[in-house]
C-alpha cells in the first residue's frame, strides 16, 4: 500500500509539474522563458549601467565650475534613462507572471515600476518630483544614484538546478 501511495503522488507532481506527456508545463515554460528574458535584459543593461558608472566617475573629477559639467550629466541621464528602461522590462514582465517570482518579493514589483516610470520621467524631462524638473543646467548629480545593480534573478522561483535555493515558505507557492 505505501509503493502505491508513493507512485500514485510522484505521478500526480510529474503532470503538474511537466504535464501529462512529459513536457514542461506552461508554468514552466512560461518561467523558463522569463529568466530568459532577464538574463538577456540584464546584460544589455549591465553594458549601459557600467557607462553610467564610468560617466559618474569622470564628473566626480570635474571641477565644479567646469563647462563639461552639462553635457556629462545629460550623458549620465541618457545611459540610466537606457538602464532603467532594461529594468521596466523586466519589472513589467515579472508582474505578468507572478507564479515565477518569490512569493516574499510580489508585493514589491508594482512599486518598483512606479519608481522606475518616475524616474525616467524624470530625467527625460516630462514630470516633476516635488515640483522641480530635470535640468541638467543646475550642474548637480546625485552620483549615489544607481550605485549597485542587482540581478532579478533573485526575485525567481527556482528552477531544478539553478544557483539559489529557495527558503521553505517559497517553495510551494
Amino acid at each position: 500500500m505505501p509503493v502505491l501511495l508513493a507512485i500514485t503522488s510522484a505521478a500526480i507532481w510529474s503532470t503538474f509539474h511537466f504535464g501529462p506527456i512529459g513536457k514542461p508545463s506552461q508554468t514552466a515554460a512560461e518561467c523558463t522563458a522569463l529568466r530568459q528574458l532577464i538574463v538577456t535584459e540584464e546584460s544589455s543593461g549591465k553594458v549601459s549601467w557600467i557607462e553610467y558608472r564610468k560617466l559618474v566617475d569622470e564628473f566626480l573629477k570635474l571641477d565644479p565650475d567646469s563647462s563639461d559639467r552639462i553635457p556629462l550629466i545629460e550623458k549620465m541621464a541618457g545611459s540610466v534613462i537606457e538602464v532603467l528602461g532594461h529594468d521596466l522590462t523586466i519589472y513589467s514582465e515579472l508582474e505578468k507572471f507572478p507564479k515565477c517570482v518569490l512569493q516574499s518579493k510580489r508585493d514589491e514589483i508594482p512599486g518598483f515600476i512606479q519608481e522606475t516610470e518616475t524616474a525616467i520621467n524624470f530625467l527625460s524631462g516630462t514630470t516633476p518630483i516635488d515640483g522641480t524638473y530635470f535640468d541638467p543646467k543646475m550642474g548637480s548629480w546625485n552620483t549615489t544614484y544607481y550605485e549597485e545593480y542587482l540581478s532579478a534573478l533573485d526575485f525567481l522561483k527556482n528552477e531544478k538546478g539553478s544557483r539559489n535555493d529557495l527558503p521553505a515558505q517559497d517553495a510551494d507557492v
